[in-house]
């Protein structure tokens, strides 16, 4: 009898949640509440602010229901295997209308992922690795609902991309979440995540069992087999040490920090003030992060490692004259 009265509970309790679950054109369900700064830290390629502040996820908010959903192909259909889980990963490649600064490096060419990410870079393959991302909430996502969709919508000087009505698909999350949330690129390299609706919070799903990123990361390419990331801004760590939780009306601002990359000079380079050592490698005319970033290869192999410009010796390395008349801070590199 106690099992039966348990069980009842539990399917009352998910009819209460599922009666506050977004449609495809509803309205904003987020519940009011004391502002609260979640969390606020220079996490060296991006300031990060998380907050929960109804009005300010309101005002955030991007209304897409004009938009239409987007389909998933033949190429591209996430189809289901015995397990429910998506045997493919990758939705649809997508050309900004803008170059997107990102750790750095511009780039127009991104790759929607189902699973709650989006790939900084053209899949061009099914099997491709997506090694750079922006994750809102990168986890294994379900669309078996005919409500769940993505939507994206270029404005010219941003990119929306909005996942509705998804769950966490069994058997990492029993219960619906139908989860809607938002993330914009802004074209000055801001990144805007914000989270409409999910029935739990997130420090509820993500445990040890439960694979999930919130944040971003870069990547030096391959070196031999071995890939490898840097720059890795991993927010659901902060989740599962209490941090802070990401539940409705929750916003997350990623300000993007400068880079040595961005420096096209060796003096500029070398006194740069950045959250980086930055130096000059004159042989490939380019400044680095002692080789942290995807020009790592060429920083091995040209002998930048032992003859490159720092701080120290800047005045007697870097020609002054010609760098003063002819430089100037320029756009990151491609």
């Amino acid at each position: 009898m106690a099992r039966i009265l348990k069980l009842f509970a539990i399917v009352i309790s998910i009819l209460v949640k599922c009666s506050s679950c977004e449609k495809v054109s509803s309205s904003d369900n987020i519940k009011d509440e004391p502002p609260k700064i979640l969390f606020d830290s220079d996490e060296n390629y991006f300031h990060v602010r998380a907050v929960r502040d109804v009005n300010f996820a309101k005002s955030l908010w991007v209304n897409m229901d004009s938009i239409e959903k987007t389909s998933f192909d033949r190429v591209w259909q996430p189809p289901y295997d015995e397990q429910l889980a998506p045997t493919l990963r990758y939705l649809k490649s997508v050309q900004l209308s803008f170059y997107f600064p990102f750790y750095g490096y511009l780039t127009d060419n991104i790759t929607l992922d189902i699973d709650g990410r989006i790939c900084m870079k053209k899949i061009t393959y099914r099997n491709e690795k997506c090694n750079s991302f922006v994750a809102p909430l990168a986890t294994k996502l379900s669309f078996r609902k005919d409500e769940s969709y993505i939507k994206y919508n270029d404005t010219g000087n941003s990119f929306v991309v909005q996942w509705g009505n998804v769950d966490l698909y069994p058997p990492f999350y029993l219960e619906e979440q139908n989860v809607t949330m938002q993330v914009t690129l802004h074209e000055n390299g801001t990144i805007v995540f914000v989270y409409r609706q999910i029935l739990s919070s997130l420090f509820a799903i993500f445990d040890d069992d439960i694979a999930g990123t919130i944040g971003t990361r870069d990547s030096k390419g391959y070196i031999g087999n071995d890939e490898h990331p840097y720059g890795v801004i991993a927010l659901q760590e902060r989740i599962l040490n209490k941090d802070f939780d990401v539940k409705n009306g929750t916003v997350i601002v990623m300000s993007s920090l400068p880079t040595c990359n961005w420096f096209t000079s060796c003096e500029l380079c070398a006194i740069s003030k950045t959250n980086f050592k930055c130096v000059w490698c004159p042989q490939l005319n380019r400044c680095t992060n002692n080789g942290i970033d995807r020009g790592v290869k060429e920083w091995l192999s040209s002998g930048c490692v032992n003859d490159h410009v720092s701080s120290i010796d800047y005045a007697q390395k870097c020609n002054k004259a010609d760098e003063l008349e002819n430089t100037t801070i320029a756009e990151p590199s491609a």
